[in-house]
């Protein structure tokens, strides 16, 4: 049988990381100022970094379901028997209940849909890893067993610029973004588990993200896990400095950088840096595919 893995642009690192792997991309969509524009085809980082900053209004939403089955039915008459199809956590969108709904009553027997707990390249290992083991003909109930283990060993660790988006997002109270940023102070979020965390403060990143690699390394071990300097308009000569830090620590050559999933910069905010550990797949660096 023929089978097609299939992902969001949740799981973005590099926009040609999907084509290089034969993977199929559903684009999600940012709003800005009342437009609807689609991840990767119609806006980029640098153009929802400059609508963020001159103050436009950005929002995020679920696609209309229509767009969700049309997607679909393009791909199975494309010849597909099959298609396992990895979301975004579903802690953080109601994107895969959408998704399973679509799987329920249209596709049944035919579409897998997967809660990867995950965004970026936690979300991405699990969806290249799919992608290996379906090349070995392997039953698709013992990859979806296996994908579990991928779910278990997430962790993200990011820092947003300022607090502008996550007050704009209803998340924080504009008193607290004011003084907040007043007073230099970031919050330290995780993403663990599927859903995020506020871990504490800090005023600075730099030391903060190379710490967070030094305290990861017991837990997750550089032969096993990959480490993803992720950023949104991060300043370069921030992220120069992180990424030697960490160098020192995990080893030349084993540190990934990419770009944050624009859906997770709709809600950060330009200057958001992250670091990401995930799985390495059956042993292979991510570096390996892209």
């Amino acid at each position: 049988m023929k089978t097609l893995i299939s992902t969001d642009t949740s799981a973005v690192l590099t926009y040609d990381v999907f084509k290089k792997n034969d993977l199929s991309v559903f684009a999600l969509n940012v709003i800005v100022d009342g437009e609807e524009f689609l991840d990767g085809i119609t806006i980029d980082q640098k153009t929802l970094c400059d609508a963020m900053r001159s103050g436009k209004n950005i929002k995020t939403s679920t696609p209309p379901l229509g767009e969700v089955i049309e997607y679909f039915e393009n791909l199975f008459n494309q010849g597909y028997d099959r298609i396992i199809h990895f979301t975004i956590s579903s802690k953080l969108s109601s994107m895969n209940d959408l998704f399973k709904n679509v799987a329920t009553n249209n596709f049944p027997g035919k579409l897998y849909v997967v809660d990867s707990y995950a965004v970026s390249t936690a979300m991405l290992s699990q969806v290249l890893y799919a992608s290996e083991e379906i090349k070995k003909d392997r039953p698709i109930d013992e990859i979806l067993a296996e994908i579990e283990k991928f779910k278990e060993v997430n962790k993200i660790v990011f820092v947003p610029e300022n607090l502008n988006a996550l007050r704009n997002g209803g998340r924080i109270s504009p008193t607290v973004a004011l003084i907040g940023n007043m007073l230099g102070i970031k919050p330290v979020i995780s993403l663990s588990d599927g859903e995020l965390k506020k871990e504490g403060t800090t005023k600075q990143v730099k030391k903060l993200m190379i710490e967070t690699a030094i305290t990861m390394q017991d837990t997750y071990p550089v032969e096993e896990f990959d480490y993803t300097l992720v950023n949104f308009d991060g300043k370069p000569e921030v992220l120069s400095y992180i990424e030697s830090g960490i160098a020192d620590i995990i080893g030349n050559d084993r540190l990934i950088a990419g770009v944050l999933p624009i859906n997770v910069c709709a809600h950060c905010g330009p200057g958001t840096i992250g670091l990401v550990v995930s799985k390495k797949i059956n042993g292979k660096s991510l570096k390996e595919f892209l």
